[in-house]
């Protein structure tokens, strides 16, 4: 009853999405091939690209791809820190140590080569910018490493719960008999089983892995069938229960690029693009039939019977009755420079609606560094609406359930006393996240040049400034890493250091001039001497 239920389930979640299906169908096969899977079943090697004549779109939403992941997640940068909502505490030495050394590794076990995270990252932003949606499995391999997985769209159907966020996938997937019972055993239904004592390894079985909140457990009992979320193999077809599990947080990241009231699926830049990228399609190739009319074009042959048929393929023959009897090409008057600034043009809109021209810098090439830097952080903050859902849907759930494996396996550093019962947040400083906050760094040095050119006329005003504690809020907004900044003893000692250095210096410079003085008086003496003699 409990698999019957499940499958009933993907079957109505899957029939609700039909119209979607459709519309990411068209989508591939226009902009995005490699998925044109949704309504069809394609053999491995099976030409895709049957559609497609101009590859602007492809090339969009590539770059669209890459973009989001040099300014969201770059793998070179740390793109992410962890935080108190207490701003005091966020200054404690330990507290900063011990955030400090959580981001560390967690940026250290996500990008290990064996996670594949950018591998997989990249997958999901195409899926992202293509669908409007995207999934991803977050979880842990056999080795106990961390393990990243973007499923195909078209394998996953989604449920939200009331608040509108995601919390249930259920994905449809195949494999065939030598693998389900390598990975079940006797656990495989009597159809398999069967399958397999006839030799029939290679058969193939649908099954489906469902992951949703568990409504009733005992939260005191930590065994796989009490977690908060289920996971459940089933065999589909024979409605036959394989393996149930759980995970203590959803180990899905479902991100939407942007949605319509009411619909649970997103909607992406290559829907709005779809339209330009059709027509652009059929006018390459109307140009292309008409260029190739003017290089091999259609001829007119006198005949002395009746006229036949108009034949206006590139060197196709019509013949006509006429007393000159001549051969000579038919003009078709195609106005090939028209096509071609209306097929530029779309081409520039299709691109701008992937956001290239955001994402690439455009510019003299005499620009100061200052004007650079203002462009790019203007542009930063013209895809700064991108990230609000990406935080909350993809971000966010990725460091979370990172955190969450960790610290079941002991990896991570023991909290101290400081942040027992503290919620602490995620805070993203990503190129993106940083321009959004640039506005904030900019008024305070904004406020600080003011005030010296002020200091000339009334020394005073610089006493208001707070030059002790500028430093560490600058390095806190700018994301630099806190050990390049002393805590407040370690900046205590320098500057006694300092102090010390400085009264020292003083008679050691003295002491010097003495000696300098005495051995001038010496050499001269002895110059005296000579001379004399």
């Amino acid at each position: 009853m409990y698999a019957e239920k499940l499958c009933k389930r993907f079957d109505r979640l899957k029939s609700d999405r039909g119209t979607f299906e459709s519309h990411w169908q068209e989508i591939a096969e226009f902009i995005f091939p490699r998925r044109a899977d949704f309504n069809t079943e394609r053999s491995p090697g099976d030409k895709r690209m049957t559609k497609v004549y101009d590859s602007t779109g492809i090339n969009g939403l590539e770059l669209l791809a890459a973009g989001l992941h040099g300014m969201a997640t770059n793998p070179a940068a740390r793109w992410f820190a962890l935080k108190t909502d207490d701003q005091d505490l966020n200054s404690s030495d330990a507290v900063r140590e011990y955030l400090g050394k959580v981001e560390d590794i967690i940026f250290s076990r996500l990008h290990s080569p064996l996670s594949s995270i950018t591998t997989h990252l990249h997958e999901l932003y195409l899926d992202y910018a293509a669908f409007g949606t995207a999934v991803m499995f977050i979880g842990t391999s056999k080795a106990d490493n961390l393990l990243f997985q973007t499923r195909f769209l078209g394998e996953c159907v989604i449920d939200e719960n009331a608040e509108g966020m995601v919390d249930t996938v259920i994905r449809a997937f195949k494999m065939t008999v030598r693998q389900v019972v390598q990975q079940w055993g006797d656990k495989c239904s009597d159809d398999v089983k069967k399958l397999a004592a006839e030799d029939k390894w290679d058969e193939k079985v649908d099954l489906l892995h469902a992951v949703f909140p568990r409504e009733e457990r005992d939260a005191k009992k930590e065994t796989p069938d009490n977690m908060p979320f289920a996971s459940v193999y089933l065999e589909k077809k024979e409605k036959h229960m394989l393996q149930e599990g759980g995970f203590e947080e959803f180990p899905y990241a479902v991100p939407r690029w942007y949605k319509v009231a009411g619909e649970k699926y997103g909607r992406s830049p290559a829907m709005t693009a779809l339209a330009d990228v059709k027509m652009l399609q059929e006018m390459v190739k109307t140009t292309l039939k008409a260029a190739q009319k003017i290089v091999d074009p259609p001829l007119m042959v006198p005949d002395e019977g009746a006229m036949g048929p108009v034949r206006t393929v590139p060197g196709g023959l019509n013949f006509y009755r006429d007393e000159n009897r001549l051969i000579y090409p038919l003009q078709t008057g195609a106005n090939i420079p028209i096509s071609l600034e209306m097929m530029q043009d779309l081409r520039n809109r299709i691109l701008s609606t992937f956001f290239v021209d955001q994402l690439q810098m455009v510019g003299n090439a005499d620009m100061t560094a200052t004007e650079v830097m203002q462009r790019t952080q203007e542009r930063m903050r013209l895809l700064g609406p991108i990230l609000g859902r990406m935080e909350s849907e993809l971000l966010g759930p990725i460091i979370s359930r990172v955190f969450g494996i960790l610290l079941r396996a002991g990896l991570l550093p023991e909290q101290p006393p400081e942040l027992d019962g503290v919620e602490w947040r995620v805070e993203y400083v990503s190129p993106i996240a940083l321009a959004q906050r640039s506005q904030k760094v900019d008024r305070a040095l904004n406020m600080l040049t003011v005030a010296g050119q002020m200091s000339a006329f009334d020394p005073k005003i610089m006493a208001r400034f707070d030059s002790d504690n500028f430093l560490p809020w600058l390095a806190v907004e700018l994301n630099v890493d806190a050990e390049l900044i002393l805590d407040d003893e370690e900046y205590a000692e320098k500057q006694q250091q300092i102090q010390a250095s400085q009264m020292v210096e003083p008679a050691t410079m003295a002491a010097e001039a003495f000696a300098k003085a005495g051995q001038g008086a010496k050499s001269f003496a002895e110059a005296g001497a000579v001379q004399n003699a």
